[in-house]
């Protein structure tokens, strides 16, 4: 019965753990940044104004940011990748903030 119940206590929660922010609310850019380690200074300069402004939860400032870089011709196929994945994953921050601050209402 002991074994049964030490078994039990192994398996791992899906739930996020008490105190963690639901996942719509965390932003991974770990890959966009090095996406444009050799893009020119005046990308590297939005993709640095995008950085600080999520790291503010100027999120719409930074949406602008990534629409700005979007509509460059010159990025390369894993840059577009890159803010296409940010840009999901921002919107998504944007709709689950709505949605919490209506429900809270």
């Amino acid at each position: 019965m002991a074994g049964v119940l030490l078994l039990g206590g192994c398996k791992k929660s899906d739930a996020p753990a008490a105190g963690a922010p639901p996942p719509a609310l965390v932003v991974n850019a770990t890959a966009f940044r090095p996406a444009f380690a050799s893009a020119s200074p005046e990308i590297q300069a939005v993709v640095k104004q995008v950085m600080m402004n999520m790291q503010g939860s100027m999120n719409q400032q930074a949406l602008s940011g990534l629409a700005t870089l979007a509509a460059n011709p010159a990025l390369t196929e894993p840059q577009k990748k890159a803010v296409s994945d940010l840009t999901d994953q921002l919107n998504k921050k944007i709709a689950a903030i709505a949605a919490m601050n209506a429900a809270a209402k």
